[in-house]
């Protein structure tokens, strides 16, 4: 075996340390991977969580307009039964007004 020489030596060290910072670069980026998905998780989470958010406030406001197009319905029926008790009092007063009337121009003859 012969004695390495200082060039051999340098060498050496050199691609020691290049095989060295290449197993930490991959070790980095394979931990920045694994951040990068437990972020992507957390950030679909989050979405997702809103989405539920949404689609139940969706469906609050779908069950209160239902509510409301029934309450409306209802009261569109009332009012048509109402405006007709109004139209058959208005008939009925006008006729016993037109029964005073001809009462009193009988009476005054």
């Amino acid at each position: 075996m012969t004695p390495l020489t200082f060039e051999q030596l340098v060498a050496l060290g050199s691609l020691v340390l290049a095989v060295v910072t290449i197993g930490l670069t991959m070790r980095r980026d394979g931990a920045t991977e694994e951040e990068r998905h437990t972020a992507r998780v957390a950030e679909q989470q989050v979405m997702t969580d809103k989405l539920d958010s949404i689609s139940d406030m969706s469906r609050e406001t779908r069950d209160t307009v239902r509510e409301m197009s029934k309450q409306l319905t209802e009261h569109s029926r009332e009012l048509a039964r109402i405006e007709t008790r109004i139209e058959d009092h208005d008939r009925r007063l006008a006729a016993i007004e037109q029964r005073c009337d001809s009462r009193s121009a009988a009476g005054t003859d």
